[in-house]
C-alpha cells in the first residue's frame, strides 16, 4: 500500500501539545501496561523501547515538552497520534487517506510558486513537524511521521491555495487534463446511489484538493489540522 498521509482533529478545540499534556499520565500507563501485556503473552515488545523506558520512570508526572529530548518527544508525538488516540478517542480520524505518492504533483506545483511561507505550511503537513520548536520531524523510529498547523496556519494554507489554484471546483476546471474531466463525468453518470469510484486517477491537483476536502471539514476557529504520514 505504500506510504499513506491521513487527517485528523480535535473537536475540543485543544491544541496537540496540551492534549499530550492532559492525557500524560493515562497515556504513561496505557503504554507500559500494553506492552507488558503483549510481553506476557506474546514474549514480544509491543512499542518503542526508549518511550517504555521513559514512561516506565516517568508515569505519574507531566513531562515537559520543552525539556525532553527531541527525538523522545518525536517518538511520543507520533504514539499518541497514532496509537493512544484511537484508544481514548482523544482525536478524530477524519478527510481523505490517501498514498503520499498521489500528493508529489501538487507539491510540484507549490513549490513552482516560489512562495516561502506557502511551501513551509504545505511541508510540515507533508513531511511532518515537531512540537519540538517546529523542526523537522525525526523520531526514534520514523514508523510514523505527525504533521500539523494551527488554525490560523491552516486558515493561510487555505487561502493561498485558493490564491494560486482556486477552490476545489477552480482546480478541476483550471487544472484537469480534459479526459480527467471526461472520467469523472463517466464515472458519475455510471454511479449508483451516488457513489462512484475513479482508478488509474490522479490529476496534478490531487495533493491540493485532498488537503482542502480536509480543511473545509474544520468548522470551528481553534481546531488543528493533523497528519499523520505512515
Amino acid at each position: 500500500m505504500g506510504v499513506r498521509i491521513h487527517f485528523y482533529k480535535n473537536n475540543n478545540d485543544k491544541e496537540l501539545r496540551d492534549l499530550i499534556s492532559e492525557n500524560y499520565s493515562d497515556f504513561a500507563h496505557w503504554y507500559v501496561k500494553r506492552n507488558e501485556s503483549s510481553i506476557k503473552e506474546f514474549d514480544e515488545i509491543y512499542g518503542t523501547e526508549q518511550l517504555i523506558d521513559f514512561f516506565s520512570e516517568n508515569k505519574n508526572i507531566e513531562a515537559n515538552l520543552n525539556f525532553l529530548e527531541k527525538k523522545l518527544v518525536d517518538e511520543m508525538t507520533a504514539e499518541f497520534v497514532a496509537e493512544y488516540s484511537e484508544y481514548s478517542k482523544a482525536l478524530e480520524f477524519f478527510g481523505p487517506s490517501m498514498s503520499k505518492w498521489r500528493y508529489n504533483e501538487s507539491t510540484k506545483l507549490v513549490l513552482e510558486t516560489k512562495n516561502n511561507e506557502f511551501i513551509r505550511l504545505w511541508e510540515y503537513l507533508i513531511n511532518g513537524r515537531s512540537l519540538k520548536e517546529s523542526e523537522k520531524f525525526d523520531s526514534y523510529t520514523n514508523e510514523y511521521k505527525i504533521g500539523f498547523l494551527s488554525f490560523k496556519e491552516h486558515s493561510k494554507l487555505k487561502e493561498l491555495i485558493i490564491e494560486h489554484f482556486g477552490d476545489l471546483k477552480g482546480m478541476k476546471e483550471k487544472h484537469w487534463t480534459n479526459s480527467e474531466k471526461k472520467k469523472l463525468e463517466n464515472a458519475i453518470n455510471n454511479s449508483k446511489n451516488g457513489t462512484y469510484s475513479l482508478t488509474d486517477h490522479n490529476p496534478v491537483t490531487s495533493g491540493l484538493e485532498y488537503v482542502m476536502e480536509a480543511l473545509n471539514e474544520i468548522n470551528t476557529n481553534e481546531t488543528e489540522l493533523i497528519t499523520g504520514i505512515e
